[in-house]
């Protein structure tokens, strides 16, 4: 049956139609709320309360937030794709080859660090989908303050070295992953790589640093889970698969400052840290950005850039989407990874990694040692000009 002339679209009643949803999505977006797209060719909207703490973050260098605004709420991790094969015949990714071996060699067991992994990626997506979901316990323990102290002793009970409460900036959250990201309070866990396996590496027999950090986490985050539920939260782990990116999430939480190659530098680990995550339905206290001084230290060491084997950090800063950053190539790092059984040399000549932060402070002139926010200025001090004075 053809349609009445009445009922003929034109082009224009596209383009009226378009404009009033453009409209709405305006109205409906804020300083607080994104919007993506979807595979649909259609647009959510989500509140983005990490919004503001990034913004805000001295430590995090914006020059230009709505170019970073731009720019990055469209290029985090992209999900990664389906297997090109399917079924008997479905061939393993070259670095998952070289994985596998390496982990045979080292421990004797091609599947030592990855069939943890496996079992814990698979709850986490089955939980993403709804999928056997524990439940809370009927009462909430209502002093969240007694909760979120209590959360940290049980994870660094379990391995965590540096745990961290903020909000989730969504800019940081992958494309197709915000439907999966049902509460905006994200607790950060960053589980250690021990400084002795670092020290002999790389061994012939025994640990793997990164890998052996990403297992620690695959093992334990449902630990921690489980946990909270006992106190009547509900809440979901997150992995360590790059669906949210960890380091700006943990500068925001407080954990550290930015390292020379990009990561969160901490004073209890340096960079030798995998992290995971637990997004909660409460509202616990948020941890604040601290300024450590750390950035006063690597544009002094940048140890990292000049050991790389792969060149991929960069000897200056440079404005970079919005931001002041050194930009580390993600591509040529990932190959050294694979071939060099993990390299992680930028971990390993890192003086906050493998000699601890309080050294790292007191190696610095004096007059750098100064945190304006943070510590009392000694004017009398720095205005001396008698030999031998600054030593006393």
């Amino acid at each position: 049956m053809k349609k009445s002339k009445d009922e003929i679209i034109t082009y224009d009643d596209l383009v009226r139609k378009w404009n009033d949803e453009k409209k709405q999505m305006i109205e409906q977006t804020s300083e607080d709320r994104i919007y993506r797209w979807n595979p649909d060719g259609m647009y959510n909207i989500y509140e983005n309360t990490g919004k503001a703490i990034t913004d805000n973050n001295p430590y995090v260098n914006l020059v230009d937030i709505e170019e970073f605004d731009l720019i990055i709420e469209n290029e985090p991790y992209p999900v990664a794709p389906p297997p090109m094969n399917k079924g008997k015949n479905k061939e393993k990714s070259k670095s998952a080859k070289f994985f596998g071996l390496m982990h045979k060699e080292i421990t004797g067991d091609s599947m030592y660090y990855i069939k943890d992994q496996r079992i814990s990626m698979e709850r986490i997506e089955n939980e993403a989908k709804g999928i056997n979901i524990p439940k809370p316990a009927k009462e909430k323990e209502k002093d969240l303050l007694k909760v979120k102290k209590e959360i940290f002793e049980y994870a660094k009970s379990l391995g965590f070295a540096s745990v961290g409460v903020t909000k989730v900036d969504r800019r940081y959250v992958s494309m197709g992953v915000d439907d999966e990201i049902i509460f905006d309070t994200i607790i950060l866990l960053g589980y250690e790589m021990p400084k002795d396996v670092m020290k002999h590496y790389p061994n012939p027999k025994g640990e793997l640093g990164a890998f052996g950090a990403y297992t620690g986490c695959a093992r334990n985050v449902h630990k921690v889970a489980d946990f909270i539920r006992t106190k009547g939260y509900d809440c979901r782990a997150r992995g360590w698969d790059g669906s949210i990116k960890y380091s700006p999430h943990a500068v925001n939480a407080g954990l550290g400052n930015y390292s020379t190659y990009g990561v969160c530098v901490t004073p209890e680990a340096g960079t030798r840290l995998k992290y995971c995550s637990i997004l909660i339905d409460a509202e616990l206290p948020l941890d604040k950005p601290k300024d450590f001084n750390i950035e006063e230290f690597c544009s002094r060491c940048r140890m990292c850039q000049k050991s790389c084997p792969s060149n991929s950090i960069p000897k200056e800063e440079k404005k970079y989407k919005g931001s002041i950053k050194r930009q580390t190539r993600f591509s040529t790092c990932l190959e050294l990874m694979t071939t060099q059984k993990e390299c992680l040399k930028c971990v390993r000549v890192c003086p906050f990694s493998m000699i601890g932060y309080e050294q790292c402070m007191e190696s610095l002139p004096q007059y750098y040692m100064y945190n304006l926010e943070r510590d009392e200025l000694d004017k009398g001090f720095l205005l001396s000009k008698k030999e031998g004075e600054h030593n006393e």
